[in-house]
């Protein structure tokens, strides 16, 4: 109960356990919804996701070091008793009823956040309700995804920080500093988030607003409550496979994203991905909650806290500069920054009153665009989406209706709202979708492939590379430990790869990847194999039975099995 303590005053008690219900009933019927419809497992990260805490026990080379060089642990780790069971593995059902629960307490904090920062309900409800609604979030938590979880942890070290710096200091942070650990062993966002309370503990105590000592103890305890775990989990990755995350990024990327060492397009992609995350509208009144927050010098001190909300965005750009692959659902982190900045618009009437003309003015002007510039909007981000004629109606009639009855707040909600779920422009239309079923048209290729190795399958070890064949892998109903791959150990990859034939009886290689490679430059290397399946981007290969020394190795194979 340490880390739930509500700390907000019992007028908000109320409130605050109608938002957190709000957020269970708006989480489980998302995730009924694409339970149903067998897309909580769409997402490819999501079959991988479930695949990396199967292995850990499934697999040849058993033990943590089936976490692997890129992967953080803590997802995997709290999947790990669910994936035990067949059942849950297949389905991920529990699994992402964690995803489910993270949703819903996220929402719970971000109105305790803005209520604490405002002294607003209004504000609060407003944060809680804009993040809720989100349906490109609404999609994620109804899947076994590390964002979910991630920002709970966010939002929880954010909450108890904020409750910290109100405290008299007599006590150390540790619930702040143990989310932190939490969130940096659950995403790289972690480490930004670190470095970010530091700064902000190093800023307290120049303008004293915390004592200077006590922000000093603050800091030590931040980072040795961060620093053992990772050196745990890093170290012995290390140890194990020679390398992590960290240096792998270092020796840079061989075939780097467009944006790589380009600042500026790489700021504006990251813009562009979280305009259609969040929605324009959402993201405009954040923008103006952000300069609210700069130019209103007397409370910037209390709201400080608040600009850690944006640090996602520095990782994504980051990643972006670094010429890495970015995903549009990367920034679904950044909304729990757009909902609580756009909330603290509502602390003023004259505030509320000009965003809510403004943005009217904004929605009412996207549809002519829409219709004017067809031809040269390359990129097709200006077209019409399913709200073109509905939302700038709806904004005249909110406009209408918060003059009547000075309800400005619950007018800009109630657009927001709106603009989420029937946005004027096509390209904020639900983009998550679009992300995860990005695969699709080499779909049919896939499915051929895997009814091939369902059919034909003897028993013999597949040769893979995991980090490209992982839904392959899942999806084919076989255990992890009949195949071999380049995660987590990589011992018996290397012998396979050096003498194919006395250790793996199949190959199956998406063109790109490492076993294509393989395939490609030395003609000789699977010289004992016969192509079983061939299409445009898959193959599968099968031992030949003639070859002798393929035959002695599956008799050697089957005895060590027995």
């Amino acid at each position: 109960m340490l880390f739930f303590k509500d700390g907000c005053g019992p007028e908000s008690a109320r409130i605050s356990r109608w938002v957190l219900a709000a957020g269970f009933a708006t989480g489980v019927a998302a995730f009924l919804y694409y339970y149903s419809n067998q897309l909580t497992l769409a997402h490819y990260d999501a079959k991988a996701h479930m695949l990396v805490a199967r292995r850990i026990f499934d697999s040849l080379e058993p033990g943590y070091a089936q976490m692997g060089a890129h992967w953080l642990p803590l997802t995997h780790l709290l999947y790990l008793p669910f994936v035990v069971f067949d059942s849950q593995y297949r389905s991920g059902f529990l699994p992402s009823l964690l995803s489910v629960c993270a949703f819903a307490f996220s929402g719970w904090l971000a109105y305790r956040i803005s209520f604490r920062v405002t002294g607003s309900a209004a504000a609060g409800v407003f944060a809680a309700v804009v993040l809720l609604a989100n349906p490109n979030l609404q999609y994620l938590q109804s899947c076994p995804l590390t964002e979910p979880i991630f920002m709970l942890l966010f939002l929880l070290a954010l909450d108890r920080l904020i409750l910290w710096r109100e405290s008299d200091h007599s006590s150390l942070p540790w619930p702040a500093a143990v989310c932190v650990a939490l969130a940096g062993l659950c995403r790289y966002e972690g480490w930004y988030l670190l470095a970010g309370m530091l700064l902000l503990l190093l800023y307290d105590a120049w303008t004293r607003t915390v004592p200077p000592r006590a922000a000093i103890r603050a800091g030590a305890v931040f980072v040795a409550v961060f620093g053992v775990p990772a050196a745990a989990h890093f170290g012995y990755i290390f140890f194990r496979l020679g390398s992590v995350f960290f240096t792998r990024v270092a020796a840079g990327n061989p075939d780097p994203y467009l944006t790589h060492k380009r600042p500026f397009l790489a700021l504006g992609y990251h813009l562009g991905e979280l305009c259609q995350m969040s929605a324009l509208l959402p993201l405009l009144l954040a923008a103006a909650g952000f300069l609210l927050v700069i130019l209103q010098r007397g409370e910037f001190r209390k709201r400080a806290p608040l600009l850690l909300l944006w640090i996602p965005s520095l990782v994504n750009v980051s990643a972006l500069y670094w010429g890495l692959i970015y995903r549009l659902r990367y920034s679904a982190l950044i909304l729990p920054a757009v909902a609580i900045f756009g909330s603290l618009i509502l602390a003023s009437v004259a505030a509320k009153r000009r965003a809510l003309f403004s943005l009217a003015i904004v929605v009412s002007i996207l549809p002519w665009l829409s219709w004017h510039f067809p031809r040269i909007d390359e990129g097709n981000l200006l077209a019409a989406g399913p709200g073109a004629l509905t939302l700038p109606a709806a904004a005249v009639v909110l406009v209408l209706i918060a003059q009547a009855a000075q309800r400005y707040g619950a007018s800009l909600l109630v657009l927001c709202v709106l603009a989420m779920q029937h946005p004027a422009l096509a390209c904020e239309h639900r983009p998550i979708m679009a992300e995860t079923l990005e695969h699709e048209f080499i779909e049919s290729e896939r499915l051929e492939i895997i009814r091939c190795l369902r059919k034909n399958y003897d028993g013999g070890r597949i040769l893979v590379d995991m980090g490209r064949l992982a839904p392959l892998v899942y999806d084919s109903g076989l255990a992890v430990k009949e195949f071999i791959y380049n995660e987590g150990g990589e011992m018996l990859w290397h012998k396979a790869v050096n003498d194919p034939e006395r250790h793996v009886r199949w190959m199956c290689a998406e063109k790109g990847d490492a076993v294509w490679a393989h395939l490609s430059g030395d003609p000789e290397w699977a010289r004992a194999y016969s192509v079983v399946i061939r299409t445009e981007r898959f193959s599968l290969y099968r031992l030949n039975r003639d070859y002798p020394g393929g035959l002695a190795a599956r008799e050697r194979g089957y005895k060590a099995r027995d």
